[in-house]
C-alpha cells in the first residue's frame, strides 16, 4: 500500500511536468512560426529575380496554411516522447557524430543529398544545444531518472532533451512542399528561435523538481573540470600514462640539473622576490600594451617577445631566492615552442607572449612543475594543441582558433596578478568553445567524406560499367566513333542505371542489352554485303534511334553531338558498301545465312576491377604504402613553394585508390588518384608529416630538454 501511495506523486509530478512542458512549447512554437513566415516573407521582397521571390512567396503560404498541422504533430511527438521515457524507450535518436564509428558507412545513391543536409542540420543543432544546457539537461537526467525509479538515464532516453524537440520538428515539416534551401532555412530559424532558449526551459523544471525535494542538494559542476570538456580530439592530452611520465621526466631534469653548479649573484645586484614579480608584472602589462594594437597575424613581431624573455630571465636570475634551474626550464620550454615544426609560426610568435606569465606562475607556485594537471599547464598544453590542429600555417586570412587563442594570451597578460585560478577560469572558456568548434569541423568533414564517398561510388560503378563493356566488346574491331558512344554517353548512361536501380532491374538489362544490339549491329554490317536482308537489322534500324536519345537525355548529354552518333550509325552500312569493292555475281545467299555476329555473354555482377588495379600498381612501392596509411594521417600539398599547405587524410578507398584531403576547417581540398599522389610524392611535391600525436605540449617539451641537458653533460 505504501509503495502506491509512493508511487502517486511521481505520476502526478511527471504528468504535471509533461502538461507544463506542452504548453511552454506551444507558446514558443506559434512564435516561431509567426516569424519563420515573416522571415519568408522579407527573404521574397528582397529577391532579385521572379523565380527566388516565387518560391518564398509558396513556402510562407504553406507554412501560414499548414501551422495548424505542424503544431499537431509537434505536440503528439512530444506526447510520444513522454510516453517511451515512461516505458523506459529511447525518447530520441539524434546521435553525436563523435560517437560513430568511423568505419561506418551508410548508404549512398544519387538522391540522397537533400536528406544528408537535413541530417546535418539536425545534428548541428542538437549537439549545440546539447553543448550549451549541459548542467541543466545533467541535473535533469538525474532528476527524471529517480523519477522513473532509478534506472540510468542519458540524454537519448530523456523525454525534453534538444534531440526531441529537433525531431519533433523534422516529423512536424515533414509533408510540407519545401525545397531543400527553404527547409535548412526553417531549420536555422528553429535553433535561434526556440532551442536556444531550452536552457531557460531546463532551469525552470529543475528549479520545480528541487522545491519537490527531488536531489535538491545535486551540484553539476561539482562533476566538471576543464578537462572534461575537451572534444574527442585532444582527450589523450590526459591520460594516466603521460602525466606519469611527465613526473618521471622532471624528476630526471632536476637530478641532472645539480650537477651543474649555480653562478653566483655579483654583490648589489641581488633582488627580492617581491621586486621580481614587480618587474615581471611590468613586462607583462608592456607586453598586453603590445599585443592589444596587433590586428591578425601579420602584423606579429617575434622579436619584441623575445626581448622580453630575455629581461625577465635577467631579472629572475638576480634574486637567491629562486632556483635557477627553474627559470632555465621555463626559458627552455617557450624555446623548444619556438622550434616546433607544426606549431604554425603565427601560433609561436602568440605564445611566446606567455613566457612572462609563465615565468611568474613557477616563482609564485612551487606545484607548478611538480603537478602535469596544474591549470596553467593544462591552458598551455590545450592552446599548443589548437594552434597545431586548427589553424593553418602561412594563412594571411583570420582564423577563429587564432583569435580565440589571442583573446586567451591578452586575459592572462591583463588580468594575472598571483592567483593561479584565472588560469581556470581560461582553461574552462577555451575548452568549452574548442569543443564547439571541433564539432563543428567533424560535421563539415563528415559532410566532405559522404560528398566524396558518393563520388567514389560512382567512379566504382563507372569502372565495373567499362571493365563490362570491354569484355562485351573483345576483339571486336570497331569504328571510332562507335567505341566513343559506348564508352562515353551510353557508359554514363548504364552507370546512372547501374547505382540507382540495381543490377537486376529493369532499366540496367535495358541499358545492357543495348551494347548487345550496337556490337551486333555494327557486326553484321562489317560481315555482310546486304544487312538489310535481315529481320533483326531492319528492326534495329527502327528502334535504336529512339532508344539512344533516351539515354543521351537521361544523362544530359549534348543533343547535338547525339544526334551526330545516331546519324552516323543509321548510315554506317551505307558507308560499308560504299568502301566495299564490288560484289561478285557468285550467289551470295549461303554465306549470308551463315553469318552470327559475335555476341560475349557477361554479368556486371561478375566484373572484377580490384585484378587490373592491382596490376597496375603492383609494382609501385609508393601506392602500396599509401594504401596502408590511416586516416587522419598530415600531408603537405606543394612542399616545395611558398604556397606549401597542410591537408588530412579524411578518407579513401584502398580499391578505386581514391584518396580525399581536409583542410583544418574540415573542408574538402582534393580528392587525388593513387598514382597522382605517387608521382607527386616521387618529384617531391607531395610530402608526409605523420598522424597528429597524442602527447601534450609539456611532455613532448620535457622530453626535448632532458635529452638537451644529457647532451650538455656529455
Amino acid at each position: 500500500m505504501n509503495t502506491h501511495i509512493d508511487a502517486l506523486p511521481k505520476e502526478r509530478i511527471i504528468e504535471k511536468s509533461r502538461l507544463a512542458i506542452s504548453k511552454w512549447s506551444s507558446t514558443h512554437l506559434s512564435r516561431y512560426l509567426e516569424l519563420l513566415a515573416e522571415k519568408f516573407f522579407n527573404l521574397a521582397d528582397k529577391s532579385d529575380n521572379n523565380e527566388s521571390q516565387t518560391r518564398y512567396f509558396q513556402v510562407r503560404d504553406e507554412i501560414i496554411n499548414q501551422q495548424a498541422h505542424i503544431e499537431q504533430v509537434f505536440s503528439q511527438q512530444l506526447s510520444q516522447a513522454f510516453k517511451n521515457y515512461q516505458n523506459l524507450r529511447p525518447t530520441n535518436s539524434a546521435i553525436n557524430i563523435s560517437e560513430q564509428p568511423a568505419e561506418q558507412e551508410q548508404t549512398l545513391s544519387l538522391v540522397d543529398n537533400d536528406d544528408l543536409e537535413e541530417a546535418l542540420a539536425i545534428k548541428t543543432m542538437t549537439l549545440k544545444a546539447s553543448s550549451d544546457c549541459s548542467a541543466g539537461i545533467y541535473a535533469l537526467n538525474q532528476r527524471l531518472a529517480a523519477l522513473r525509479g532509478g534506472s540510468k538515464m542519458s540524454d537519448y532516453d530523456n523525454p525534453i532533451a534538444p534531440g526531441v524537440f529537433a525531431e519533433a520538428l523534422q516529423s512536424a515539416i515533414k509533408d510540407l512542399l519545401l525545397d531543400t534551401q527553404s527547409r535548412l532555412i526553417v531549420y536555422k530559424m528553429f535553433d535561434s528561435l526556440f532551442m536556444r532558449k531550452l536552457d531557460s526551459l531546463y532551469k525552470l523544471l529543475n528549479q520545480h523538481f528541487e522545491a519537490r525535494g527531488l536531489l535538491p542538494h545535486l551540484n553539476y559542476e561539482t562533476h566538471k573540470s576543464p578537462s572534461d570538456l575537451l572534444p574527442e580530439e585532444l582527450k589523450g592530452l590526459e591520460s594516466q600514462p603521460s602525466l606519469d611520465h611527465q613526473i618521471d621526466l622532471f624528476k630526471s631534469i632536476q637530478q641532472l640539473q645539480q650537477l651543474f653548479p649555480i653562478p653566483a649573484i655579483p654583490a648589489g645586484q641581488a633582488i627580492t622576490v617581491d621586486q621580481l614579480i614587480h618587474s615581471i608584472q611590468a613586462l607583462q602589462h608592456n607586453a598586453a600594451g603590445e599585443l592589444s594594437h596587433i590586428k591578425n597575424p601579420q602584423q606579429l613581431q617575434a622579436g619584441y617577445p623575445q626581448q622580453l624573455r630575455q629581461q625577465a630571465e635577467q631579472d629572475a636570475k638576480k634574486t637567491a631566492e629562486i632556483d635557477t634551474h627553474i627559470i632555465e626550464i621555463v626559458g627552455l620550454l617557450f624555446e623548444y615552442m619556438l622550434n616546433d615544426e607544426k606549431l604554425p609560426d603565427s601560433v609561436k610568435t602568440l605564445l611566446s607572449y606567455l613566457h612572462t606569465p609563465f615565468l611568474k606562475v613557477a616563482v609564485v607556485d612551487k606545484e607548478f612543475f611538480n603537478h602535469p594537471q596544474h591549470p596553467a599547464r593544462q591552458l598551455l598544453n590545450n592552446l599548443v594543441a589548437s594552434g597545431e590542429r586548427w589553424v593553418e600555417p602561412n594563412s594571411k586570412h583570420k582564423s577563429e582558433v587564432f583569435l580565440q587563442i589571442k583573446t586567451v594570451v591578452e586575459r592572462i597578460l591583463n588580468d594575472f596578478d598571483n592567483d593561479i585560478r584565472l588560469f581556470s577560469e581560461l582553461a574552462f572558456e577555451f575548452n568549452r568553445y574548442i569543443r564547439q568548434h571541433a564539432r563543428r569541423i567533424r560535421l563539415t568533414e563528415e559532410r566532405a567524406m559522404q560528398a566524396a564517398k558518393g563520388e567514389n561510388k560512382l567512379k566504382e560503378i563507372r569502372l565495373k560499367v567499362d571493365a563490362f563493356i570491354r569484355k562485351k566488346v573483345g576483339q571486336v574491331k570497331l569504328p571510332d566513333f562507335v567505341s566513343a558512344l559506348l564508352f562515353e554517353p551510353w557508359s554514363n548512361y548504364m552507370a546512372f542505371n547501374l547505382l540507382r536501380f540495381g543490377s537486376r532491374s529493369g532499366q540496367w538489362q535495358h541499358a545492357a542489352t543495348m551494347v548487345d544490339d550496337i556490337l551486333w549491329f555494327v557486326q553484321i554490317i562489317q560481315y555482310s554485303t546486304q544487312p538489310e536482308k535481315n529481320l533483326r537489322f531492319n528492326e534495329l534500324l527502327e528502334s535504336l534511334p529512339s532508344a539512344l536519345q533516351q539515354g543521351f537525355d537521361t544523362v544530359g548529354y549534348d543533343s547535338s553531338q547525339g544526334q551526330q552518333i545516331i546519324d552516323k550509325l543509321l548510315h554506317l552500312h551505307e558507308q560499308q558498301r560504299h568502301n566495299l569493292e564490288p560484289a561478285s555475281n557468285t550467289d551470295a545467299s549461303a554465306t549470308e545465312a551463315e553469318i552470327q555476329p559475335e555476341v560475349i555473354d557477361a554479368h556486371i555482377d561478375e566484373v572484377d576491377i580490384n585484378q587490373s588495379i592491382e596490376a597496375e600498381t603492383k609494382g609501385d612501392d609508393i601506392v602500396q604504402q599509401l594504401k596502408k596509411t590511416e586516416f587522419g594521417t598530415w600531408f603537405v600539398f606543394d612542399a616545395n613553394s611558398d604556397q606549401a599547405q597542410h591537408v588530412k587524410l579524411a578518407w579513401s578507398n584502398t580499391t578505386t585508390l581514391h584518396f580525399m584531403f581536409v583542410n583544418r576547417m574540415g573542408q574538402q581540398i582534393a580528392v587525388k588518384s593513387g598514382q597522382e599522389l605517387a608521382q607527386a610524392m616521387r618529384a617531391g611535391e607531395i610530402k608526409i608529416l605523420g598522424k597528429e600525436e597524442d602527447k601534450p605540449f609539456f611532455e613532448k617539451a620535457l622530453e626535448r630538454i632532458l635529452k638537451q641537458i644529457q647532451h650538455k653533460q656529455k
